[in-house]
């Protein structure tokens, strides 16, 4: 563990670990556990970060401000992400880079070292290059879709609790409708769906009145008897 700053610390002792400049942070760094630790990750409020992303900071912070959206598999290596920007699908930003706010970086493009992406522009390409600044409706979807990507966070808040925490025929209860309070209820038997096997599948009513139905028809038939 190279961390030098991981949980146990006081806010004052982080703050002024995080104003220092990167030679300090560096200087310190070696001075106190040997190796340098580069920096932190900072993620700002409502700033989603999606599948298979990758997010380092081996050489300098990373921060990521508000209402960022990350998308799947993008990178960012001890850079900054200001708010309210989109770094696109399999993107990579490279250490130094800033990103500043209401900015785009398309899905695969390649943000070199120390380059910055002003705000309001929209950057594509490797190596990562601007395009063409963003209309007025591009940047307003920027808030939107960073928001609808909060509200799927919290419409999946319960999905942790129907994992492995609780009896699977809790589970199963709750999931055909018994309710979480009659699923409390000492009386109350959870029913198991897998209490019946499926090669021996239980007679349906159906299958129960054709079976009658046979014997009926059998016993109005005349019995005929063998010619002697």
């Amino acid at each position: 563990d190279a961390c030098n700053y991981g949980y146990g610390h006081s806010e004052e002792t982080y703050k002024k670990w995080r104003e220092y400049t990167k030679e300090e942070r560096l200087k310190h760094d070696m001075q106190l556990g040997g190796k340098p630790a580069g920096g932190a990750i900072y993620i700002g409020a409502g700033t989603n970060v999606q599948d298979g992303c990758i997010i380092t900071a081996r050489e300098d912070h990373a921060k990521l401000g508000e209402g960022v959206t990350v998308g799947h598999m993008a990178q960012i290596h001890s850079a900054t992400v200001e708010s309210n920007s989109l770094i696109g699908m399999g993107a990579l930003i490279n250490p130094g880079a800033k990103v500043e706010s209401q900015s785009f970086v398309a899905a695969g493009a390649i943000v070199g070292r120390d380059e910055v992406v002003k705000s309001g522009e929209l950057w594509v390409g490797n190596p990562a290059r601007k395009l063409r600044d963003l209309t007025v409706k591009e940047r307003e979807k920027l808030f939107y879709q960073a928001d609808q990507y909060v509200k799927v966070a919290e419409g999946q808040g319960n999905v942790s609790t129907l994992g492995g925490n609780i009896p699977d025929t809790l589970i199963e209860y709750m999931m055909i409708g018994g309710g979480e309070e009659a699923a409390n209820t000492e009386e109350v038997e959870a029913p198991s769906l897998s209490s019946t096997s499926p090669e021996t599948p239980p007679p349906t009513a159906a299958a129960e009145n054709k079976e009658t139905a046979g014997k009926n028809e059998n016993e109005d038939k005349p019995q005929l008897r063998p010619k002697a």
